[in-house]
């Protein structure tokens, strides 16, 4: 990838996150866009996002499907 970048004279930007957000972040998110229910992934407590989010938690196990 890098080379290629290179050979078609492009600027090339290294950046890294951790993808984890704070509670304010994802609050943010929630509130600007208003999902029906909150899939909580990532995370070893999602049983706590029933406290943070007013709108309908639903958990989902390792390895088990859900449809969107």
């Amino acid at each position: 990838m890098r080379r290629f970048i290179q050979k078609k004279k492009m600027k090339f930007y290294q950046v890294h996150t951790s993808g984890h957000a704070e509670i304010d972040s994802l609050k943010k998110v929630v509130r600007k866009l208003k999902p029906e229910k909150i899939i909580p992934i990532h995370t070893f407590h999602p049983d706590k996002y029933g406290g943070l989010f007013s709108r309908k938690i639903e958990q989902v196990s390792d390895g088990e499907v859900f449809r969107v």
